[in-house]
């Protein structure tokens, strides 16, 4: 499988090519001629993100192209796509590059991480749900799901399963008095 770092610029590029496309795709509804020119440009973008390996350079040019024809065709139209501050921008391409994550991924894989995800998804639950739990634990335990869950968005299901065992035995500590706010 390609490495992190490509299949978020993959994830990137195509988050915000979805988003300029769609806009542009409306703004140019009655027009044929301009639908044509983004169907092209779109079509040789996404060829080239399906390229192996991926071609992102020339991914990224076609976007350029988008963003260039969309600010100057409607850079006062009020629905005009504005890149979104950068954790927004993360949040949405994380959910991008996970699907191009779970896309490469084999059957048996993609059956193990969600065996896996609903362990988490259940050993949280059920340590959130545990009437008494310290403040400090509570914290402990939503950091070390939080470890779980990136361990699964990276693939690495090896590490997921140690942090949900790391998790577990967080929450099975004796509460002790909590000085939490």
């Amino acid at each position: 499988m390609a490495g992190l770092y490509e299949v978020w610029q993959r994830a990137e590029v195509s988050r915000r090519l979805d988003v300029l496309s769609g806009f542009i795709a409306m703004c140019a509804a009655g027009d044929d001629n301009a639908r044509r020119r983004l169907a092209e440009l779109v079509a040789c973008a996404d060829a080239a993100l399906s390229a192996l390996p991926p071609d992102l350079v020339i991914a990224s040019e076609y976007l350029d192209e988008l963003v260039w024809w969309a600010a100057t065709e409607w850079a006062d139209h009020p629905y005009l796509p504005v890149e979104a501050r950068p954790d927004e921008a993360d949040r949405q391409t994380r959910d991008y590059a996970k699907d191009l994550r779970h896309a490469a991924l084999t059957v048996r894989d993609r059956h193990e991480m969600g065996r896996i995800e609903l362990s988490l998804e259940v050993g949280f639950l059920a340590l959130c749900r545990q009437p008494g739990l310290d403040c400090r634990i509570r914290q402990d335990v939503f950091y070390v799901a939080g470890r779980a869950a990136m361990a699964l968005d990276l693939g690495h299901l090896e590490a997921a399963e140690r942090e949900i065992l790391r998790m577990k035995q967080v929450g099975s500590v004796e509460p002790q008095e909590s000085h939490c706010g």
